[in-house]
C-alpha cells in the first residue's frame, strides 16, 4: 500500500509539478473538494481518428497481471472486489502494452477515495476510476476508451455519465474536453482531527442513508 501511494504521489508531481504538489498538499489535507462532473451522452461530440496503435478491449482473467503490473495499487484482490460491486473495466492498449484501464458501474458504487457510496440515478453511469500510466499519457488512449465506453453506453440506454474529480486534477479535468459535461456541484469532507465532516453543494446532496447523489439537472455552464 505504501509503495501504491509513493507511485501516486510521483504520478500526480508529473502532472502539476512538485511547486503545485506542495502548495496543495496542505489545503487537501485539510480538505478534500471534489468536483461533481456531468455528460450527457446525446451531446456526444464526433469521435477523433485515433492511432491504429490503440487497443479497446474489456478485462479478463488473463489481463489481470498486466492491471497490477500497470498500477500496484490494483491488485487480484482489488480487481476481483470491483467485479463483485458490479464494475465494469475497459482496458486500453499501446500496441501490446497495456497503457489505461478504466472501471465504470451503473449501480451504487463505494469510493474509497471519499468515504462514501455514490449512487447514479435511474439513466446513470458511474465513472469509478481511470488511470494511464505516466509513459503513455498524451497519446489518446484514455479518450480512445473513453469514447467505446459511451457509445457502449449509449447502446444499453444510458443517458448520462457522472462522476467526481480532484478540484486541482487537472489531466482528469482536460479529459471532460472530449465530451459535452460540465460541473454541477462539490462534494467533500473537512479533516478535523481523527473525524470528518462532509459538505455538498450545487446538484450533489448527501442523504440519509450516507450515500452521495447527483440530482438531475437540464442545462447549466460548463
Amino acid at each position: 500500500m505504501a509503495l501504491a501511494t509513493l507511485r501516486r504521489a510521483r504520478d500526480v508531481s508529473a502532472d502539476i509539478g512538485w511547486q503545485g504538489v506542495l502548495r496543495i498538499g496542505p489545503r487537501w489535507l485539510v480538505c478534500r473538494r471534489y468536483l461533481a462532473i456531468v455528460a450527457e451522452l446525446r451531446d456526444l461530440a464526433p469521435e477523433r481518428a485515433r492511432p491504429r496503435e490503440i487497443r479497446v478491449t474489456a478485462l479478463d482473467d488473463a489481463a489481470v497481471p498486466a492491471v497490477s503490473a500497470l498500477d500496484s495499487a490494483m491488485t487480484a484482490d482489488e480487481v476481483a472486489r470491483r467485479l463483485r460491486e458490479g464494475q465494469r473495466c475497459t482496458l486500453g492498449w499501446w500496441g501490446c502494452e497495456l497503457a489505461h484501464y478504466r472501471w465504470d458501474c451503473t449501480g451504487a458504487v463505494h469510493l474509497p477515495y471519499l468515504g462514501r457510496a455514490l449512487k447514479p440515478g435511474q439513466d446513470d453511469q458511474v465513472v469509478v476510476g481511470i488511470y494511464t500510466g505516466p509513459a503513455f499519457r498524451g497519446r489518446g488512449i484514455a479518450g480512445a476508451v473513453m469514447m467505446d465506453v459511451i457509445r457502449r453506453a449509449r447502446g444499453v440506454g444510458v443517458g448520462r455519465l457522472v462522476w467526481l474529480a480532484a478540484w486541482w486534477n487537472t489531466r482528469s479535468l482536460a479529459l471532460t474536453e472530449q465530451v459535452a459535461s460540465r460541473v454541477v456541484g462539490t462534494v467533500g469532507y473537512w479533516v478535523v482531527g481523527p473525524c470528518r465532516r462532509y459538505f455538498a453543494a450545487g446538484e450533489v446532496r448527501i442523504g440519509a442513508d450516507g450515500a452521495v447523489r447527483i440530482d438531475v439537472v437540464s442545462g447549466g455552464a460548463r
